[in-house]
């Protein structure tokens, strides 16, 4: 009986995640739509997303606007340590890296301004 419950409030609680988290992608899709002004590639985990936003978007903001972000430090100070649920081990020497257009970009996340057609790319990579 008791571990019925346990599985029981695991699914609700497993629906209630997924309920609230597309309804925070759809709605962040969306507010990219109404400002169509660049266009972007995003890869997490080689999971692709093609996305139209505002001008000006950092590569910091698309990440936080478009995934659940774990960070330390704020605007061009960010230095982001886990994306959707993936921490960097720092046990390991794990930390996030971006790229873009297949380059590491030389500057934070926080301070790269997106532009027209660039391809950003958010991997683990050790030091």
């Amino acid at each position: 009986m008791k571990k019925n419950i346990i599985i029981f409030f695991c699914c609700i609680s497993l629906l209630f995640g997924l309920v609230v988290l597309g309804g925070k992608y759809r709605t962040i899709h969306q507010s990219f739509q109404n400002n169509e002004n660049i266009f972007v590639k995003q890869t997490v985990f080689a999971v692709a997303k093609n996305l139209t936003i505002k001008s000006g978007t950092t590569a910091l903001g698309l990440i936080e606007n478009t995934h659940l972000v774990v960070k330390k430090g704020e605007k061009q100070n960010a230095f982001i340590t886990g994306i959707d649920g993936r921490l960097a081990d720092t046990g390991k020497r794990e930390f996030w890296a971006f790229y873009v257009n297949g380059k590491q970009a030389q500057v934070g996340a926080g301070s790269y301004v997106i532009k027209n057609n660039d391809t950003i790319e958010w991997k683990i990579e050790t030091y």
